[in-house]
């Protein structure tokens, strides 16, 4: 949204709006400004990866995150409860891709003890915005 269509709903003028967004660009408050391409753009595969650890040292789970941190088919790496360690959001360009992406960044690793995947069907919402105004009791 643009500073001045910002201006519309708030309080301040386009330019005052333009300098606290830069000043939170800045200090790290925006972390990252995100456009949300539609599925029109081509047909590609979603899942949802479980990932459960095997019992094995600091250094070993901080790898494998650091090796699924740096893949750009990984959009998501959640750490959760439950009978899993870890949730991804992954996309490859068709099955086979989807293989050897998970085969590369899971199959062979120790600290996996096993994973379970579900595809995505169908996107029904997605967002990475956060309600603000209500998370923060406004």
């Amino acid at each position: 949204m643009t500073a001045d269509l910002l201006a519309e709903r708030l309080p301040l003028s386009p330019s005052a709006i333009a300098r606290r967004i830069r000043r939170m660009r800045a200090d790290g408050t925006i972390a990252a400004d995100v456009a949300i391409v539609s599925e029109e753009v081509g047909p590609f595969l979603s899942a949802l990866v479980h990932v459960q650890f095997d019992r094995h040292s600091l250094d070993a789970l901080q790898a494998f995150q650091r090796r699924v941190l740096a893949s750009p088919h990984v959009q998501l790496m959640l750490e959760v409860t439950g009978n899993f360690d870890l949730v991804l959001l992954v996309s490859a360009r068709d099955m086979d891709s989807f293989n050897m992406l998970v085969d590369s960044l899971l199959g062979s690793d120790p600290v996996v003890r096993r994973y379970e995947t579900s595809f995505v069907k169908r996107r029904r919402k997605f967002t990475p915005a956060l309600p603000l105004h209500e998370l923060l009791g406004g």
